[in-house]
């Protein structure tokens, strides 16, 4: 992998656009937009305060920056750089913003849920929804972007109300079958809604988009229930991770689980690869090393083979929020792959097969993971990061093969990564720089 140089860069605000070509990164009260290969200065723009969000349009011409002490929203073009847009909460505040999908209306949410405000680009009109459950979840879009889903709280009871994008008129509303609804997510077909419970009961409802229930789940009664939701690709699996460490995949058919991918203490399978990280810095260290020694990379990888005891902490039970059960739960682009993450073996990596059903491998890191993130284009390629100068690749298919790869800077610390959506670059940020990577194979 070759490395740019280290970058200034604020609160890890570093948004590659939706097209690929640009990378915007708020740099206290300026976002600076740069060609995303080349890292050369395209626009400077500057804010009234200091940046606390930036996000992309859909369609890459506009971007945003917030600030959300003093609720205010910009907004640049990158087609015309006269042109600009500022958007003012007032007394009503600013807690979170978000693009429509036709790029021309721009979605803020006011403090204590109070009402979501669409704000018209085109013609400046601003559209009311009242009383959100959520500012930062319980909300999405279909995968077309022609309807929104909206979670609102009233009554002590909880709605789904559906909304038309083209001139936010309201299609449908009912009540759904929660005493405490914590999140929705919308198939990527469009043809389902899961909705479920927060962690003190283990409930998923399956709705029609008309208001229909097609199924309520609950794999068990007592103990901490859902951590973790996520669809597959093909609408064909929904996955649910849970505190009784477990995810168990529910088929579109019948709505009941097809396995449950269990997390054990003890692997005993032997045909289970488990690649893990050693450091090596220690032979270094003694001073009989020679020099050709000493320029080899500090970490290694060793293959082994089960069984083994995988290591684990002990949950703190006085402490909300446990550090316990399937906390990350991720499909691969195309939905054969699943990536999970025990948070009460933090150190450990799942690799999934959906087709055969089976385990595929085993990542075991000397340091807990921070971020885990699934090539958009190749989807055997996986890369994660554990808070040092380090970027972990896996590759799946006929390879499966794990690499460890040091960033040629010192001081770096990688908190937070993100895949430029054509799959050629990885961004690394450190608490206040960044770098891009560039696979050999990718460029």
């Amino acid at each position: 992998m070759d490395f740019t140089e280290l970058y200034k860069q604020s609160a890890t605000l570093c948004r590659f656009s939706p097209n690929g070509q640009y990378l915007a990164t708020a740099v206290q009260f300026r976002l600076v937009i740069r060609d995303a290969d080349s890292l050369e200065i395209l626009q400077l723009f500057t804010c009234t305060d200091i940046i606390q969000d930036v996000s992309w349009s859909p369609d890459s011409e506009l971007i945003l920056c917030a600030s959300y002490k003093l609720g205010h929203i910009q907004v640049w073009s990158m087609k015309d750089e006269a042109w600009t847009a500022k958007i003012s909460e007032g007394l009503g505040g600013l807690t979170n913003v978000q693009w429509a999908p036709d790029a021309r209306h721009i979605m803020s949410f006011s403090d204590f849920q109070l009402r979501l405000t669409i704000w018209s680009l085109v013609t400046k009109e601003a559209r009311y929804l009242q009383y959100p459950k959520y500012t930062n979840k319980g909300y999405c879009f279909r995968k077309d972007g022609r309807y929104f889903l909206l979670t609102e709280r009233k009554d002590c009871k909880d709605y789904l109300s559906i909304y038309d994008c083209e001139d936010w008129t309201l299609l449908k509303r009912f009540q759904v079958e929660t005493n405490d609804l914590e999140d929705v997510a919308w198939s990527p077909d469009g043809r389902f809604i899961a909705v479920w419970e927060p962690n003190l009961e283990y409930k998923v409802l399956i709705y029609h988009p008309d208001g229909r229930l097609a199924k309520s789940y609950s794999a068990y009664d007592q103990g901490l229930g859902i951590k973790s939701v996520t669809w597959s690709p093909s609408s064909q699996f929904l996955a649910i991770g849970s505190y009784d460490q477990k995810v168990r995949l529910l088929n579109y058919y019948t709505w009941q689980p097809l396995i449950d991918f269990s997390h054990p203490k003890e692997l005993s399978p032997t045909d289970i690869p488990v690649f893990r990280e050693i450091d090596v810095t220690q032979d270094v260290a003694t001073g009989i090393a020679s020099w050709a020694q000493a320029a080899q990379p500090h970490v290694r990888y060793e293959v082994l083979n089960p069984p083994l005891t995988i290591p684990q902490i002990k949950p703190e039970p006085d402490k909300p929020n446990p550090k316990l059960g399937v906390g990350l739960c991720e499909f691969n682009a195309d939905g054969r792959l699943l990536v999970t993450r025990n948070d009460n073996m933090p150190h450990c990596l799942w690799v999934w097969d959906i087709i055969s059903l089976r385990q595929l491998a085993l990542l075991q890191q000397a340091h807990p993971i921070r971020c885990v993130k699934w090539n958009p284009l190749q989807p055997h390629r996986l890369a994660f990061c554990c808070g040092n100068g380090r970027v972990y690749l896996w590759e799946g298919g006929e390879t499966n093969a794990c690499e460890a790869i040091e960033v040629p800077a010192a001081n770096f610390q990688i908190m937070s990564m993100e895949w430029n959506p054509d799959g050629k670059s990885l961004i690394m940020m450190d608490k206040d720089k960044f770098c891009i990577g560039f696979p050999v194979d990718a460029a």
